[in-house]
């Protein structure tokens, strides 16, 4: 068990670097190599890419880990594991950061609202997908308001993500009573050298357990951002895809739009399966099923790795499904003289398909 309760602090220490390199080549690609069809949307990527590079490097700063079930903590891990089949906390142990304790708390409830941030990226994400293939004129003419309108969005959706962690699922005495029963005995540990976040959802009142009804509130607030965006993305992920595959019949528009448009409703399509399999899924059971005591140990150390690849894996159906970033990717890695002679067999190419529309 010591050796799997690795693969999260493995994954946060690689997974960081990674995401800093694959979203900087990404971020380069999109501000010089983007199509002029791709209009606002190449904003939304930069600011994707900024915040995924942002997660990353702020989950190697509190080294999170997460607690549900039953679990030995092992006194060789790096990553600690309290066990309790009705809670879910994301610590840190502040023994391990020449940080104050305050400063610490901060970030990892700051971690919890880039999470949430996360959930409004995907439903937004689709949303303006949307709106540019069924040529909405809202985002046809680029302005610094409308710009100002999609990166703010998220923005609020993190705000009320940490403004209801900090309200209802911050520490407590019964919380702190369970930790100090269960993980900091024979650890060299004190409460005072952690701290944390999450629900607890039943107390201990005069020797009984009752419901912790304002950490349940908390949560039911937060399963319901979850939800919320997973529906908007079933929605608007249809929509687009009906919208997109008319569109692919049509000659309406020119076939480089329509290529680009069906590019990347496929590259949306692989960015959405990611975080639902890494992070919606898995979050929505975390949240949820420790009401019932059926917190699940080893999802909490599969959670920890997941989210530190979802900033890795995320940029990639970017990056190889869309054909105009692609092609200079593998132009970049390509020698010149094999470039060159690609370049001419694509015109001789081009000419003969010319030459033969003109014949028939």
């Amino acid at each position: 068990m010591v050796a799997f309760g690795m693969v999260p602090v493995l994954t946060q220490k690689i997974g960081a670097p990674l995401s800093l390199g694959i979203n900087a080549i990404l971020l380069q690609l999109v501000c010089h190599k983007s199509p002029k069809e791709i209009g606002m949307y190449k904003y939304l990527l930069c600011y994707i890419s900024v915040f995924e590079t942002a997660f990353a490097f702020l989950n190697v700063l509190i080294q999170p880990a997460s607690f549900i079930l039953p679990l030995r903590p092992s006194k060789s891990s790096f990553q600690d594991f309290f066990s309790h089949s009705t809670v879910f906390l994301v610590v840190v142990r502040t023994d391990r950061l020449n940080l104050p304790i305050w400063f610490i708390y901060i970030a990892d409830a700051l971690f919890c609202g880039m999470f949430g941030m996360s959930m409004a990226l995907f439903a937004l994400h689709f949303i303006y997908r949307y709106l540019v293939v069924t040529g909405n004129p809202y985002v046809k003419t680029f302005s610094c308001s409308k710009i100002f309108f999609w990166l703010v969005c998220p923005l609020l959706y993190g705000a009320l993500w940490i403004t209801v962690v900090f309200l209802t699922l911050n520490p407590n005495k019964s919380s702190n009573r369970l930790l100090s029963d269960h993980f900091l005995s024979g650890k060299d540990l004190v409460i005072e050298e952690i701290t944390y976040v999450g629900p607890n959802y039943y107390i201990t009142d005069n020797g009984e357990e009752c419901l912790n009804w304002r950490g349940i509130i908390g949560m039911i607030i937060l399963d319901t951002m979850v939800t919320t965006s997973i529906i908007i993305i079933i929605i608007f992920a249809t929509k687009c895809y009906r919208v997109v595959s008319a569109l692919s019949q049509s000659f309406n528009h020119s076939k480089s739009y329509r290529d680009l448009q069906s590019q990347l409703l496929n590259s949306l399509v692989a960015q959405i399966i990611i975080p639902a399999i890494l992070m919606q899924g898995p979050a929505l059971y975390l949240f949820t099923f420790p009401i019932f005591h059926m917190g699940n140990e080893y999802l909490g150390e599969l959670f920890c790795t997941a989210v530190a690849i979802y900033p890795v894996l995320d940029p990639l159906p970017t990056l190889f499904m869309i054909q105009h970033y692609r092609k200079a990717l593998i132009d970049s890695v390509t020698p010149s003289k094999q470039r060159s002679a690609k370049k001419k067999l694509a015109r001789i190419k081009s000419v003969s398909a010319n030459i033969a529309n003109v014949v028939n």
